[in-house]
């Protein structure tokens, strides 16, 4: 996985593609201190330099994450060019994918998604859905009682309404 450029925006988008396992190779004349540490670990690999069309050979999926407005346009050429995908940050002219914002907390994953219309609605919506996700307590009563409901043969469409009940019911 290549990523193009190693600012705090990127710092994002590689924390995910890492949590992913994901093979990553960084490419930025300069770093935030996480990515250095990432690099300095051996999480990544980080060439401390500008980008080279080069680099995109042997990419599937390249994340551009710059601020410059004519790394973004060549990174996405030399991806085209060589049939690559391209995520560029806030910069739906220059993408030919798009990541959404995503939310793991067990045992959810949620995913949100403007195609690249509307980033900073997308990440607000993260925030706030993370915001009112159940705490874990509450996923931990949910499973107690299912496997109540399937013992003793509560139908189905009466557990919903079951859980809203229990849930108000549990103190805050």
């Amino acid at each position: 996985m290549l990523v193009v450029g190693a600012g705090t925006i990127a710092e994002r988008k590689i924390a995910s593609l890492l949590a992913a396992r994901a093979r990553v190779h960084v490419i930025s004349p300069e770093a935030t201190a996480q990515v250095r540490h990432l690099a300095s670990t051996g999480a990544l690999d980080w060439s401390a330099r500008a980008f080279e069309d080069r680099d995109a050979d042997g990419a599937y999926l390249i994340v551009a994450a710059t601020s410059v407005a004519e790394v973004q346009g060549q990174v996405a050429a030399a991806a085209q060019a060589r049939h690559a995908f391209v995520v560029a940050i806030d910069d739906p002219a220059n993408a030919s994918a798009y990541s959404g914002a995503v939310i793991r907390r067990s045992p959810f994953t949620i995913a949100i998604s403007s195609s690249g219309a509307t980033p900073a609605l997308t990440r607000l919506l993260r925030e706030i859905i993370e915001h009112v996700l159940p705490e874990d307590s509450w996923v931990e009563h949910a499973k107690e009682l299912r496997s109540k409901w399937i013992a003793s043969g509560t139908p189905t469409g009466e557990r919903f309404a079951d859980l809203v009940r229990q849930l108000a019911a549990r103190k805050p």
